[in-house]
């Protein structure tokens, strides 16, 4: 067997020297070929050489040059491996722009570290064991706020705006929809884009017109209507007519009828005249419903509207949400379903009229002096001064069923696509709809395109978000409670959190919230890095006061919202957010168009849609980008510590019924104690496991729906939320029973409200159940 030797020296040129040894070895017996490469310490070239030759088995014509050409070939692979191991270790944690090639995780991503401060200059995003990994927050805020610059919102608000008969259903509605559904095609692709039918009861107008009548003087005297509002009406009204004697009750709340009646002003029996504003005009009729009134007249008020006297608003007198024929239950398609109707429907007339036709009326008024609101009212009634004179009201309005549609387009997340984010708009209006329906539609379709090019960019979403456009805004936000109540059985395991464009722009200074507490921190959060559209020095936050910005900004849920139907019916986390002026907007009148709503926002119509547009991608951006949901599970526990003192306030009025408060307290207990518990987990764990972070991110997506009773019928009481529904069920509504016990027990079904109250304690003790994870962790020991 030839063996071949050679040195150092003679591969490198250099004098011999002690050095380590370096060998490879080349072996060839029989099929098991293989290299050796051995590292030892010697003294010279000839060692090493004798070393070299002792493994060397094979014959080699030259072996002095043979090893020369495989030693640059290590080094240039050494070098190619540090090359790689430097490039990895720079720029792990990026995606390489313009990749749409989505890879498949293979291994689990941290949970915990990705969350940004307020400045998002500390913000680091985790590091991802994918194929490839997300970009940082930083860019993807940036790259949101970048391809925002281009937008035109004002076109679009002007196009949608100059579409005619946008009611629910009718033809401009359908244009319109098909408008909505080019464009989402155009920016999220044919697959991802769908549509669904619902067969909903609208009331609308007759073709015998609403009027209002004089009687029972000498001559029958019909009250002026101008032309221009022949088209306007209340949907849902009761229909016929109704005499009674005219009572003005301002506003129409439950505490302006309080005061007639501490004024001896008898609302029985009467038509009672209100201005618009404060609560919806459904909420009104049913306070006038429930002291006994055959009628409402509602008008928009001087003082309160800048507005063309001879323009009435439109407004439906529904109180619910969704087909009133259909309560509870979808309405895909109609012929299913037993003939049914809404408790929320009311009983009595409805109809609105202008500035000028009130003012009319309330001139003739006699009776109590009205001083007591600042209003147009001279007299609160009842009746005119001439008092055989008597209000008559007529409501013809008719049943139609009709066709409408709601428009979806989605942008599918990588890792958790089932889990996804809904932002939502309303597309039909009565009359132009600028700011009703015109801004929402123009945000929705913009935020489409931003996302999708964000996409095209190499922004790789965790999880989806759904555009959706809605329609039967105006008539009870029927196309989302439908689209709620057809899924119902399954959207509370997967939507994240809502967003309401509508009405988002009234205004440019003032900036308003209404929604879950759970998203209030992230909000904050949000408009700390967004600048205040009538005050750039300063972002949203500083503009409505730092520390006191909630105070500023929050406002109670509108019943007639997308968001009150997600959030109460739904069990889901949904928010509204607006800017607004120090005067009222004429909504749903004729003179809701862009020039009105440039002239509101100070010529800033493009600027402020803009930062409205940059809130709500920064927010959802959060939401589908973090590992951990930036939802506020904490707060619910706070929140239930005002309801349930003011509970123990009435403790002994409890304890003489053989009721203690103890195991609310108790049940509210458990739920701080699994909050805080929970947030332990997350703060301390160094997760890199994805099914651990689903798990929890499930738990803490799920808080809303925990609150709704389980103890109550969605037939009946659709808004089961514990803290935001309506009904005795609530924590607010056995704050009412109880403040009743005390005032007139006689009034009160006590084994009603001991059910309510225990069923309430249930709902909290099972949220926290939820909360605190498997049940073999929950503790039921009171």
């Amino acid at each position: 067997m030839d063996r071949a030797r050679m040195t150092i020296s003679s591969l490198f040129g250099v004098e011999p020297r002690s050095y380590t040894r370096f060998s490879l070895t080349r072996r060839t017996d029989g099929d098991g070929s293989r290299v050796e490469m051995k590292l030892a310490e010697t003294e010279n070239d000839e060692e090493m050489g004798d070393a070299m030759a002792d493994g060397m088995e094979t014959q080699i014509e030259k072996p002095q040059n043979n090893y020369k050409p495989l030693c640059y070939l290590m080094a240039a692979v050494l070098l190619v491996l540090i090359g790689f191991l430097v490039g990895y270790l720079a720029f792990r944690g990026q995606t390489p722009r313009k990749s749409l090639s989505f890879p498949v995780q293979t291994t689990g991503t941290s949970c915990t570290d990705d969350n940004d401060n307020d400045n998002d200059e500390d913000d680091i995003n985790s590091e991802s064991e994918t194929e490839f990994s997300s970009l940082y927050f930083s860019d993807l805020k940036k790259m949101l706020q970048d391809s925002l610059r281009s937008s035109n919102l004002v076109s679009k608000i002007r196009e949608v705006s100059e579409i005619s008969n946008r009611e629910t259903g009718n033809s401009g509605d359908l244009t319109i929809t098909q408008i909505i559904r080019q464009e989402l095609l155009k920016n999220l692709g044919q697959h991802n884009v769908w549509f669904d039918t619902h067969y909903v009861t609208l009331q609308v107008n007759s073709k015998t017109p609403n009027r209002v009548w004089i009687v029972g003087g000498k001559n029958k005297e019909e009250v002026r209507l101008e032309q221009r509002n022949s088209k306007v009406y209340c949907p849902y009204s009761a229909t016929g007519n109704f005499t009674g004697k005219l009572v003005y009750a301002n506003y129409g709340t439950k505490e302006d009828f309080d005061s007639l009646s501490s004024n001896n002003v008898a609302v029985n029996g009467s038509v009672v005249i209100v201005r618009a504003g404060k609560i919806n005009f459904a909420e009104k009729v049913s306070n006038a419903e429930k002291m006994k009134a055959g009628g409402v007249l509602i008008y928009p008020d001087p003082k309160d509207y800048d507005l063309n006297r001879e323009i009435a608003m439109f407004g439906h007198v529904h109180l619910g949400l969704g087909d009133p024929r259909t309560p509870g239950f979808p309405s895909f398609n109609h012929t299913q379903f037993p003939p049914t109707k809404s408790s929320g429907l009311p009983g009595i007339l409805s109809h609105s009229i202008s500035a000028n036709a009130a003012i009319y009326l309330l001139s003739k008024m006699g009776g109590v002096d009205a001083s007591i609101w600042d209003s147009s009212a001279s007299k609160l009634g009842p009746g005119f001064a001439n008092d055989d004179e008597e209000v008559m009201l007529e409501v013809n309005n008719v049943e139609q069923v009709r066709e409408m549609h709601n428009v979806f387009g989605v942008v599918k997340g990588l890792e958790e696509s089932d889990h996804y984010v809904v932002i939502g708009a309303q597309r039909d209006s009565y009359g132009p709809g600028a700011a009703e329906s015109g801004v929402g539609t123009a945000l929705l379709l913009e935020l489409s395109r931003v996302f999708s090019t964000m996409v095209e960019d190499g922004f790789r979403p965790r999880r989806s978000i759904i555009f959706a456009s809605w329609s039967g805004g105006d008539f009870g936000t029927i196309g989302a409670t439908e689209w709620l109540e057809g899924y119902m059985s399954v959207l509370h395991l997967k939507v994240c959190a809502y967003f309401s464009l509508d009405r988002a722009v009234l205004g440019d200074d003032n900036f308003k919230m209404f929604g879950s507490s759970m998203l209030h921190d992230l909000i904050q959060r949000t408009i700390s890095m967004v600048n205040s559209p009538s005050s750039p020095g300063q972002t949203i936050y500083e503009r409505a006061g730092a520390d006191n910005w909630l105070k500023a900004a929050f406002q109670p849920i509108p019943m007639d919202t997308s968001v009150y139907a997600f959030l109460a019916i739904g069990g889901i986390p949904a928010i509204g957010l607006s800017f607004t002026e120090n005067k009222n907007y004429p909504l749903n009148t004729e003179e809701d168009t862009v020039n009105t709503l440039s002239r509101f926002t100070n010529d800033k119509l493009e600027a402020v849609s803009r930062t409205v547009a940059e809130v709500i991608g920064i927010a959802v951006l959060k939401l589908i980008h973090h590992h951990q949901l930036p939802l506020d599970y904490q707060k619910y526990a706070n929140d239930l510590l005002t309801y349930t003192t003011d509970i123990q306030n009435y403790a002994s009025e409890l304890q003489d019924r053989g009721l203690t408060t103890q195991w609310l307290f108790s049940a509210r207990g458990d739920l701080v104690r699994a909050a805080n518990d929970l947030s332990t987990k997350i703060e301390s764990s160094d997760m890199t496991n994805v099914l651990l972070c689903r798990t929890y991110n499930n738990r803490i997506m799920r808080m809303e729906y925990n609150f709704l009773s389980p103890y109550v019928s969605i037939k009946s009481c659709p808004y089961r939320h514990l803290l935001y529904g309506k009904g005795n069920h609530t924590l607010a509504g056995i704050v009412e029973q109880l403040k009743l016990l005390r005032a007139n027990p006689d009034l009160v079904d006590f084994n009603m409200t001991r059910n309510d109250l225990a069923f309430a304690t249930w709902t909290i003790q099972g949220a926290a159940n939820a909360l605190g994870g498997e049940v073999w962790t929950s503790s039921n020991d009171f």
